[in-house]
This record gives C-alpha cells, structure tokens and sequence, in this order.
C-alpha cells in the first residue's frame, strides 16, 4: 500500500519501520495480558493437542514477570509513538486505537474476550488500524485503499479466530469464558463469518474501482479475496462439523484435527496477503 501510493521514493521508510515496531509491541502486549487472564482456562485447555505453549502453565515464567515485561513494552510504544508525532500529528489517536485492541480485548478489567461476538467485529478492524498506522507513518496519507484491502484481508484472517474460538469453547465454558461458540454452540459461527467476508467482498467491489480508477484490478482483488474466502469457508464448515461431532459424541481427537484445519485457514491467509499485495504493487508500477 504504502509503494503504491507514493512510490519508493517518496515514503519515509525509516518512520515505516518504527511504525511497525511498534504495531508489533502492541500486538506482543495483547499476547502477553491474554496469557495473564486466560491463565485457569488454559489450564485446562489440551496444549500437547493443539501444539501450543503456555509459558505460564507450563511455570517458564510468573505472572508479575509478565506484568513487568507488560511495563517495558507499553514504555517503548510511548517512547516510539511520541518520536512518531514529531512527524506525524495524528500517530497518538491510532497509537490510542492500538491500545484500545490491546486491553479492551485482553485486560481483565474489560475483557471484551470473554464476551460473546467480540471475535466478529475486534479482529477484522485490528488488521485495518495496523495498516492505516503503518501506511500513514510512511506516506502521512490515511489511506483509503489500504482501507478498503486490509479490512477483505482482516476478514479472511478472522475466519481463522472465529475457528480457533469454536476449538476452545469447551476449555473457555470450564473456565466460565462466555464466547459466542460458548453461548450458542449450535450455531456455525466458522461458516457464517465465512459467507459474511463473501458478501462483504461484493460489497467493496463499487468502492474499490472508484478507488483505484481501474474497475478490472478491483474486480480482479475482490475475485482472489472471493475464492479464498471460499476456500476458508469450506474450512470453517468442517470445523463447524466437528464441534457438532464433539458436542454429542466422544472425539478425543477434536482439537488435534481442529487445530490442522485452522492452521490451513492461516495458510490461506497468507497465500491472500502475498497474492494481493504482489497484484497492488506490479499493477501500480514500481515507481
């Protein structure tokens, strides 16, 4: 987004990078008070299965260690976003945002994460605040396209959120963590988020040409996001149908073969960031 709209030349890839240092520190952060508040849950939730560590579980690490790790980091952000405002005049409200995400989502005074459907609308306009951050630092353009493509691709990428809270209802209900998969298990809440980024896609289709003034590389992107939200719908699905199996049946296996599916949504995330940001960028020229 950021060689597009103003070549590589005119962006400022010095406050790019420490833009995205920080973004990153952010996001680090949130990781860090979702491990601290989920500590009882994930006691109870099967690591070895889902092949993920728990550092507070498995003991490498105190939870007042990571409220000092917490200290560190939430002072480097300031100290980076302050540096950043030197700059550019607006870096402290998205700065703010990136807060707002980090412990509205994760702290225990707010946990927004233990509250039903807080996945469907935190996670996709989490990836859209990164972004416009990162592509405003390095053009001081709060972007309209990078808009438009990075809220498709959060969409894709949530489809794999909304998978993996459908694999931790039963260790997050033992934990008293109310999650839409908690509260209405019977719903197909991994199909349901996939036909929404589908029908989101068509929406943006107008906007987007309008944006780029070249209605073929607008149908051209909603298309890849189309067939790739598709494909991480079809996943979800059978997610969805495992979560039913395990709800009536036992399924030992549950969060192993859920867990190989989602990892397959990542994947397909992934294959969606490349593939759009390689079309944005050869069809702009690199100038």
């Amino acid at each position: 987004m950021t060689w597009r709209e103003v070549g590589f030349s005119g962006a400022d890839w010095r406050l790019f990078t420490i833009a995205a240092v920080a973004t990153l520190l952010v996001h680090i952060d949130a990781h860090i008070w979702n491990d601290i508040m989920d500590l009882e849950i994930d006691r109870h939730e099967k690591s070895r299965e889902t092949g993920r560590d728990r550092p507070l579980v498995f003991g490498w690490a105190t939870v007042d260690e990571y409220r000092r790790i917490s200290g560190i980091i939430t002072g480097l952000i300031v100290l980076l976003s302050v540096y950043l405002t030197l700059y550019r005049v607006f870096m402290p409200l998205l700065i703010i945002l990136g807060f707002f995400f980090d412990y509205g989502y994760n702290h225990p005074r707010i946990a927004l994460a233990h509250r039903p459907w807080t996945e469907w609308y935190i996670f996709p306009w989490l990836v859209v605040g990164v972004t416009v951050t990162v592509v405003y630092a390095a053009t001081g353009l709060f972007s309209l396209l990078a808009f438009i493509v990075s809220l498709l691709h959060g969409l894709i990428a949530t489809c794999f959120v909304v998978s993996m809270m459908r694999r931790d209802a039963v260790s997050d209900s033992r934990g008293g963590k109310r999650t839409s998969s908690v509260q209405f298990p019977g719903i197909p809440h991994s199909t349901l988020y996939g036909i929404v980024t589908l029908l989101v896609s068509f929406l943006v289709l107008a906007p987007l040409a309008w944006i780029l003034g070249n209605p073929y590389l607008a149908y051209i992107l909603v298309l890849i996001t189309f067939i790739l939200a598709a494909v991480t719908t079809i996943i979800g699905a059978r997610i969805d149908q495992l979560c039913t199996r395990a709800r009536f049946t036992s399924f030992p296996d549950f969060e192993m073969q859920a867990n190989k599916l989602m990892l397959q949504q990542v994947g397909v995330t992934v294959v969606n960031a490349v593939a759009v940001s390689l079309l944005v960028l050869v069809s702009g020229g690199m100038r």
